[in-house]
């Protein structure tokens, strides 16, 4: 048995109604990921008009169970937008980025830009239940995300893990935790729980190419071994990670191109991390 209580919030103010104001804020900035908490619960209850005319009595949870109750509800239009560019600011902080003074400059970083093409990336989010297609075009700090005959318009920086957005001109914060399966993102109405969906491009057969297109384990990237944007055939050697006093090479599976790796040479990463993009040739094997 444990004590399922995990933070003690107390506000103060000098009247009722300023220090539920108070309450309802603090209420709203919790980020809890990976257990079930009644945040919802409490700020439903905070926030209703009853309780804030302090109309109370021991019936009241019950007397008032559709205010208090209330799920909000799900909003993918407005939600997967953000997931998709948090997804994107996440590959850049975490594996991109260098030093340049520019931060739109495409030698920035090994992202989906290619020399008089469109800098699109193509991306499967699994958010509500459901997975989605998503396709982010980038135009320096613009991001033009089109999902499900929709257009949205947002630009965005991730600093650590806080997410500053601008949706076609309406300015919104966020917060981006890593979870053991994806990432959530919580907003000023809620959480938004999510993960991409990487496509299965096969394996070949030859040594090496059961490696996969994923860290092994925790472990340096020591030489990524390819260009972006260059043509490989199966079982060539992308790049060489190191991890356990040992050196991993990361061969391609199948015959293919190299769009993009998430990381640079030096960078630490995490065993399962998805270490570069790679499009399987058309007819190739699988």
């Amino acid at each position: 048995y444990y004590d399922p209580m995990i933070a003690k919030l107390i506000v103060w103010d000098e009247s009722r109604e300023r220090a539920l104001q108070r309450l309802a804020t603090a209420l709203a900035a919790y980020r809890i990921g990976g257990t079930v908490t009644n945040l919802d619960f409490l700020y439903n209850l905070a926030t209703c008009q009853p309780f804030r005319d302090a109309e109370l009595d021991t019936g009241f949870i019950e007397k008032h169970a559709e205010l208090i109750f209330h799920q909000r509800p799900q909003d993918m239009a407005q939600e997967l937008p953000l997931a998709a560019l948090a997804l994107l600011l996440h590959r850049q902080q975490g594996g991109t980025a260098n030093s340049w003074a520019d931060p739109w400059s495409p030698w920035q970083g090994g992202s989906a830009w290619r020399l008089n093409e469109p800098h699109v990336h193509h991306l499967t989010i699994h958010c509500h239940q459901q997975d989605h297609a998503v396709e982010v075009e980038q135009q320096g700090p613009l991001y033009i995300v089109r999902f499900a005959g929709r257009t949205v318009q947002l630009r965005g920086e991730l600093l650590g893990d806080s997410l500053q957005l601008d949706v076609e001109g309406h300015r919104q914060r966020g917060t981006l935790a890593r979870t053991r399966d994806g990432f959530t993102l919580y907003l000023p109405w809620g959480a938004c729980h999510f993960r991409e969906v990487l496509p299965d491009i096969g394996e070949a057969d030859g040594a090496g190419a059961n490696a996969g297109l994923r860290a092994p384990m925790n472990g340096t990237i020591v030489a990524l071994l390819a260009a972006v944007g260059s043509t490989v055939e199966a079982n060539t050697p992308l790049l060489v990670m190191e991890a356990m006093k040992m050196e991993h090479t990361i061969r391609a599976p199948v015959a293919g191109t190299v769009n993009a790796f998430y990381y640079r040479s030096g960078d630490l990463v995490d065993g399962g991390a998805e270490l570069l993009d790679f499009t399987a040739a058309a007819g190739g094997d699988e």
